[in-house]
């Protein structure tokens, strides 16, 4: 069985593309021979994440993610290796035996799809369930959409749902670790009197449940949430998004609430692409999750101070993450479900089309703090805009000044006047640029050196192949050589980010580097490379022949002197004989 298993994995790997799978949502640039990109599993500003396409693997230098498409789908969906595998055999029309894969984890699956469908059946088919039903009804949940988001009930009984999993023949450990049930001097149901609303991984495995009151009793919390088990961690789990995958790849935007209630009231308004993130922080893996479909998203949260807070926090994270953000906003003490039972389906369809950029709400909560009748506030008010919009084309530039016009009553020749003015106070003042550097040929080759090192470990190999022990005479370059040398030794065949190296160099080589060596689209040419090698011939003979001279004058015998002027004399002809063609390209 083993073995088959192992043939069923090489096959999928065998025909799966790894750049073309992470390119779907990480673009990729070829250099050499590998292909570079921003790292998707940290946030980056500079390209750190590579992948090998003879190897077939990825590796990240900042972050140390590395693995293959089966690893990649696995990090990137929050699913197991067997459920990685499915997805990926599925992609290239691999049939493959799901007994030989079945995840450890299914077992856990199972049972909570078993309370499920008690909670389900408790919700619709028992007396307990008719105020429940009632109170769904009250917030306009109909039939349809209690069974689309199969939504159930725990009941009041304390140990309801452990009888009925009992008869199951499921162990009671298994309900414990599954945080479905409780032992302590009895054994006692976790979820009493709650709605129930189950949670899913990207592939649609029930992994948790999150029940929410729905009385009027102030005393227990609005919402609980299964405890982290061994397949729910609360912080990886985004509500529907098994549902609305594909909705979100076809409208290539996802819109994030804060609740399950909004989500299924926006369903219900024909927004499919929504997810919510469960009263819980942004994270790495939430993320993650939303790259594999898009890289636009509209967030949609309450109108209060709260909701506000939690869209400045969450735009900058998206926007960290190369997201492009919009942002609806909501008039104040309404939540999108309230808005849409006041307004209805398509005045919330018109909010998420309008949505506002995430500059122009940031413009708008910024113009809500301002008293028009202190200079003060009018002053500061410009001082945040005009930052805000330094760094942007002459356009939206134009657009934003015009609004400061309008809501300022001021003229926008005023306005632009006082943008400029604040752009000359900081464009950088330059020293008057010192006398240009004589550098010998030596160190020329060594700084050129170190631009083919970085570019493909074939050069250290050749460079390595003929001048084994050699190190390089300037201090610097030695140093930043001998740091090269070390990263091949553990990464073969392989290349590096030249702005990723410099960052991992202290400030000294940092200087040098950049001033020497950083060279954006350097062209490369192999007869440069052939002429940085005869020029390293050169300087070991000039080191020999140096070597020879102080042998030369501390001989004591005058045959060990002929024989030492001999050796010198046959360098210097080697050395005369050896002229180079200068293809180099260093200043």
């Amino acid at each position: 069985m083993a073995e088959n298993q192992n043939k069923t994995v090489e096959t999928v790997l065998a025909k799966v593309d790894l750049v073309e799978l992470i390119s779907e949502t990480t673009p990729l640039e070829k250099k050499g021979k590998n292909h570079f990109g921003l790292c998707p599993f940290h946030h980056e500003k500079t390209p750190s994440f590579s992948v090998n396409e003879e190897k077939q693997l990825y590796h990240c230098f900042s972050c140390k993610a590395s693995g293959n498409a089966i690893t990649y789908v696995k990090e990137t969906k929050n699913v197991s290796s067997a459920e990685a595998l499915k997805i990926l055999a599925e992609r290239v029309n691999v049939e493959i035996n799901q007994d030989h894969f079945q995840s450890p984890k299914q077992k856990y699956y199972d049972i909570n799809q078993e309370a499920l469908n008690f909670y389900k059946v408790t919700l619709n088919h028992t007396k307990a369930g008719a105020d429940a039903l009632a109170y769904l009804e009250k917030r306009k949940i109909t039939k349809q959409l209690i069974d689309y988001f199969e939504i159930g009930l725990a009941p009041q009984k304390p140990d309801a749902l452990y009888q009925a999993l009992q008869k199951k023949e499921i162990l009671l450990s298994d309900m414990v670790d599954l945080g479905l049930v409780r032992e302590d001097d009895t054994v006692y149901d976790i979820f009493k009197n709650r709605i129930m609303f189950p949670l899913h991984d990207a592939t649609g495995n029930i992994i948790g449940f999150s029940g929410r009151i729905f009385n009027s009793d102030a005393k227990l919390a609005k919402y609980m949430n299964t405890q982290t088990t061994p397949v729910f961690e609360k912080n990886k789990v985004l509500y529907n998004y098994h549902r609305a995958q594909k909705a979100i790849a076809e409208a290539n935007t996802v819109v994030v609430f804060e609740g399950f209630m909004d989500v299924i009231a926006a369903h219900q308004a024909g927004v499919k692409a929504s997810v919510a993130v469960m009263g819980t922080a942004l994270t790495k893996s939430h993320i993650q999750l939303l790259k594999q479909k898009t890289n636009r998203v509209i967030l949609c949260f309450d109108g209060d101070q709260a909701g506000i807070d939690a869209t400045r926090k969450f735009m900058k994270d998206f926007e960290a993450a190369q997201f492009e953000v919009k942002v609806v906003e909501l008039p104040e003490g309404l939540d999108p479900d309230d808005y849409i039972q006041k307004y209805g389906p398509r005045a919330f369809q018109k909010q998420i089309k309008e949505a506002l950029s995430s500059r122009e709400f940031v413009y708008k909560q910024h113009k809500a703090q301002v008293d028009l009748e202190r200079i003060t506030d009018i002053e500061h008010f410009k001082k945040r805009i005009f930052d805000m919009i330094a760094p942007l084309s002459n356009v939206e530039k134009n657009h934003f000044l015009a609004l400061l016009s309008s809501d300022l009553n001021m003229s926008l020749e005023l306005l632009e006047q006082d943008f400029n003015e604040t752009k000359r106070k900081h464009l950088p003042t330059f020293k008057k640029v010192p006398k240009v550097e004589i550098t010998d040929k030596f160190k020329k080759a060594e700084r050129g050196f170190i631009r083919y090192f970085l570019k493909d470990e074939y050069y250290v190999r050749k460079f390595r192949a003929e001048f084994e022990a050699a190190m390089f005479g300037d201090k610097n370059a030695r140093e930043i050589e001998l740091e090269i040398l070390e990263y091949y030794s553990f990464n073969k065949h392989t290349c590096m980010v030249p702005e990723l190296f410099m960052s991992k160099l202290n400030a000294t080589l940092q200087a040098y580097f950049k001033r020497y060596v950083l060279e954006e689209n350097y062209p490369f040419d192999e007869k440069e490379f052939e002429d940085y090698l005869r020029v390293m011939r050169e300087q070991n003979k000039r080191n020999e022949i140096e070597s020879l001279q102080r042998k030369l004058e501390s001989a004591k015998t005058l045959n060990e002197k002929i024989e030492l002027k001999k050796a010198i004399d046959q360098l210097n002809k080697e050395a005369k004989h050896g002229q180079r063609k200068n293809y180099s390209r260093i200043n």
